[in-house]
């Protein structure tokens, strides 16, 4: 550890892990609180709304719901929920779903209380008024949005995604119920997991990292290693579903304080241009961005390589990193994740707008090898 630098951990809201978890959300909630439910309209046909709407009705609390969400939240459709929330006299926002619901149910607590824009307080404009709290309930085992204090959400006026950072927007209550993945698709279930995949590495190799995110972030890459092949194949299995619910939160505590790096720069305008799912958009770059790491960073990718799995004893630390990346790849293929965007039929064509997304991102200044607008181009066309 550097001597002379401050290290910072910001530890989440209350997290409540197990099956039937949910039931705890009837404790948390105050009888006079109303309640907004930001999800999506495959939520509710799997019935998991329905579970969290008898609670509330269980205990007498008035609740609205909002089941618009969509993936990659738009800023227009936050202008929605925020609508709902003021209009019914909301004072807590419920976000239910994957990480875009949550990011939505923090987005609409910004816009249902404050007065400036989504884009003005992505780039830094002050909160001067109080947050509603957020209830996170994930139903993936991907974005660990109950553990962090970002919302991610679409411009599509400007084609990007935006970013906003807050301490105050860290979800007061995180349930994590693996009894409410078993109605995740296999393909999603292997997207999210490869995203919660990429928060733990980005987090261990990037320059805001520390001992104890390093210590949260290697067991994250060892469990979601060990068990989302498993997860994918049974997600009604509740042993392997907690064990990759409990990982993605830790990699969601993990670069709540960390940071991200270029896998994330470099996925955000491919969502927002090519409209590729992020946890995906997450994969095609990961291992690509550890190779270019790799002489920045051999040590930590080497013991990466090792939590994975792979033998690298008696092995030069140089030799030892070299097995991180294809160990990812590796996996990513078992997944069946694509490696190429062209897989996907997409005819991938770089923008210089893009690279200067790229460059002006805060994962990229986190990112622990630094990289040139030429560089970053041939990162974008090792996946094209």
């Amino acid at each position: 550890m550097d001597p002379l630098r401050i290290y910072q951990y910001w530890a989440p809201g209350k997290v409540l892990f197990g099956p039937n978890a949910l039931n705890e959300l009837k404790a948390e909630i105050g009888l006079k609180e109303i309640p907004l439910l930001t999800t999506d309209k495959g939520i509710a046909r799997s019935g998991i709304l329905k579970k969290v709407t008898d609670l509330l009705d269980e205990i007498k609390v008035r609740y609205c719901v909002f089941d618009e969400v969509e993936p990659d939240p738009s800023i227009e459709t936050v202008e929605k929920a925020s609508e709902v929330y003021r209009r019914d006299g909301c004072t807590l926002v419920i976000g239910l779903g994957g990480g875009s619901s949550i990011d939505t149910a923090k987005a609409t607590c910004i816009r249902s209380s404050q007065e400036g824009s989504l884009v003005e307080y992505a780039a830094g404009k002050p909160m001067e008024k109080p947050l509603p709290p957020v209830i996170a309930i994930p139903t993936t085992a991907g974005t660990g949005s109950e553990a962090t204090a970002v919302a991610i959400i679409s411009d599509h006026h400007n084609i990007q995604k935006i970013a906003i950072r807050n301490p105050r927007l860290v979800p007061r209550v995180a349930l994590l119920d693996p009894s409410l993945l078993g109605s995740l698709p296999a393909k999603v279930a292997a997207e999210t997991g490869a995203d919660a995949l990429s928060h733990a590495v980005e987090a261990y190799v990037g320059l805001g990292s520390h001992t104890v995110t390093d210590a949260l972030a290697l067991t994250a890459i060892r469990m979601i290693s060990q068990n989302v092949l498993g997860f994918m194949g049974n997600r009604g299995d509740t042993g392997v579903a907690g064990q990759m619910l409990l990982a993605s939160c830790m990699a969601g505590m993990c670069f709540n304080n960390a940071g991200l790096g270029l896998v994330h720069s470099l996925a955000h305008p491919v969502g927002a241009y090519f409209h590729v799912p992020h946890g995906l958009a997450c994969a095609l770059y990961l291992p690509v961005v550890m190779e270019f790491n790799a002489s920045a960073c051999p040590e930590k990718l080497a013991s990466i390589a090792e939590a994975m799995g792979e033998n690298v004893g008696g092995l030069k630390r140089e030799a030892a990193a070299e097995k991180a990346w294809p160990a990812v790849r590796g996996l990513l293929d078992r997944m069946g994740i694509p490696r190429k965007l062209s897989q996907l039929g997409i005819q991938f064509r770089l923008e210089p707008k893009m690279v200067d997304d790229v460059l002006s991102a805060g994962p990229t200044k986190n990112n622990p090898r630094k990289a040139d607008r030429a560089e970053i181009a041939r990162l974008f066309e090792a996946a094209a």
